[in-house]
């Protein structure tokens, strides 16, 4: 299955749409000290894709959002935290959203809308709200993030396993046509 064959939820949100897609988890491994061994630990976070136009590229022409009379688009990646995730506040964390490189938040001429500007807050809270309504009636859906993950590193490692296998099956032919050269040799 494509991406763009991903199941898409929509939202009603400010005059305009929010539209989110279940992306493959984030993995990340790291090594914590107990103070006798170190140990790997694994972390899974699920993400998904949110966005203000159904073709998730942020762009004001394909759906919009409307902040103080404005029109806004936006397209990240979210993902989201662990029950025990806390801010530099020391605020519980939900999600963690990042600008994919066509997106981020982009007021009507398509430019970049500031980390500064009232309208980023805003559109914050917007796809955040579509976010929390996601979860609410997706209750499953980090599951399906997980085997997305799982799905394509299977596949990756299948792919890799194919390639040694030729890989092998090149040198074993090697190796049979240097024996052939060794057998001549002692005749």
């Amino acid at each position: 299955m494509i991406d763009k064959q991903r199941e898409t939820y929509e939202y009603e949100a400010a005059d305009g749409r929010v539209f989110v897609r279940i992306l493959a988890a984030e993995r990340k491994t790291y090594t914590t000290y107990s103070g006798v061994k170190s140990e790997k630990v694994e972390e899974l976070r699920g993400r998904v894709q949110v966005a203000t136009d159904a073709e998730f590229e942020g762009r004001v022409s394909h759906g919009f959002v409307k902040v103080r009379g404005r029109k806004y688009a936006t397209e990240h990646t979210v993902a989201r935290f662990g029950p025990n995730a806390l801010d530099h506040l020391g605020q519980p964390r939900t999600w963690d959203r990042e600008p994919t490189w066509r997106g981020g938040a982009r007021n009507e001429l398509g430019r970049q809308v500031s980390y500064e500007a009232k309208a980023y807050d805003a559109i914050r809270e917007i796809e955040f709200a579509a976010l929390d309504r996601f979860e609410k009636d997706n209750p499953d859906w980090a599951r399906e993030s997980y085997r997305l993950l799982f799905e394509r590193e299977r596949g990756s490692k299948e792919r890799e396993a194919k390639r040694l296998r030729q890989e092998a099956a090149t040198a074993d032919r090697m190796a049979r046509d240097w024996q052939k050269r060794i057998d001549e040799l002692a005749a």
